[in-house]
């Protein structure tokens, strides 16, 4: 199998080429690049230098820096336009990106005469890969599959909060079978409400027809990536936490499954806090109620968790990872294929085989 990898965060784009027929994993082409929302912020920064109105158009990536940037070239008294599918990059709640003085237009009629910079965006972009890679003698042609993980909150209902909403939806995709894999999709399994992840499977389908597409969330696949560390592999009973630039999530598993997962906002942590709720989410005592109203997503017990002196090995990735360090818990931070900014990509490949093998 060969296994196109792209981790999309918030930073950076992790990307691992994998290809079975090499000796090893750590033989395959691998590349750190800033992420396209860390790119188009940049684009957005030149047009406000300039004083030029800004006309959105494309299909929906992360947020993150580049959606900050459009708010500031708001605040300068410029213009920002959106067709409808890109303005769910800001938000997921339309009605939310107009209030942040966005217009977002339905036709092209809507925008003939504007005079300003436009922007096609998009983070799924294959072609350009190719060009790079044929250079080292590496094609794309015979990919088997295109994995791609993306932060997706998913479109949620009017009146419900979109952290509650995302951890109940992977509640509800687990309860059935609690394997981390099940929080990766097929193009045909792909929940309407995820915007982002279904943009990511057409764009994968628009470039390479012929390679199978899946899709997973950033932290999901950071998770089962950190379980393909050699000495996470050993292990029956992990807790494995993957501290992130927004997000930390943390998930206990045992024998292969997740008994209990949370996810909380990494800004919002100190040393001394994330111990504790380590070891109270490991003893059973913390409540999504609690997560919840301190500011994070919430968490949900599948099974009932292993305690946490029972705890064989926690494992931790992400970067901002070294606020457990101070913890003072003995932490292994996990190095699959022998490199932390591969953790998400060789999730994305384990998940790849486990659902197409």
């Amino acid at each position: 199998m060969k296994v196109l990898a792209i981790d999309i965060g918030a930073g950076t784009e992790d990307i691992l080429l994998y290809d079975e027929e090499k000796e090893r994993i750590e033989n395959c082409v691998k590349m750190v690049l800033p992420s396209p929302s860390v790119i188009f912020a940049e684009r957005v920064k030149k047009a406000t230098q300039l004083c030029k109105d800004i006309f959105v158009n494309g299909s929906v990536i992360g947020g993150g820096a580049f959606a900050h940037a459009l708010r500031e070239h708001i605040k300068r008294g410029l213009r920002v336009l959106m067709t409808e599918q890109a303005a769910y990059t800001v938000r997921n709640d339309l009605d939310e990106v107009r209030s942040l003085g966005i217009e977002i237009i339905h036709g092209e009629d809507e925008h003939r005469n504007f005079n300003g910079e436009t922007l096609e965006i998009g983070e799924v972009n294959i072609r350009s890969l190719e060009r790079f890679l044929v250079g080292f003698g590496e094609s794309l042609s015979d990919v088997d599959v295109v994995a791609v993980a993306v932060q997706d909150h998913g479109v949620f209902p009017k009146g419900v909060s979109n952290r509650r909403f995302r951890v109940q939806k992977m509640k509800e995709l687990l309860e059935g079978d609690p394997k981390p894999e099940n929080l990766a999709f097929k193009e045909d399994e792909i929940p309407r409400c995820f915007l982002r992840m279904k943009a990511a499977a057409q764009a994968v389908k628009d470039q390479l027809p012929k390679a199978k597409a899946l899709v997973m969330d950033t932290s999901p696949a950071a998770i089962l990536g950190c379980l393909k560390d050699p000495k996470v592999e050993k292990a029956n009973s992990v807790l494995v936490v993957n501290v992130g630039n927004c997000h930390t999530m943390a998930a206990i598993i045992s024998e292969s499954e997740i008994s209990v997962l949370m996810e909380h906002h990494t800004r919002r942590f100190t040393s001394l806090k994330i111990r504790q709720l380590l070891t109270d989410f490991a003893d059973g005592k913390l409540s999504d109620k609690e997560v919840f109203e301190d500011g994070g997503h919430g968490l949900f017990y599948l099974s009932k968790p292993t305690s946490f002196p029972k705890i064989e090995v926690i494992a931790a990735t992400g970067p901002n990872r070294s606020v457990i360090r101070e913890t003072g818990l003995q932490v292994h931070f996990a190095a699959p294929a022998g490199d932390v900014m591969m953790t998400g990509p060789v999730g994305l490949i384990e998940a790849a085989k486990r659902k197409f093998e």
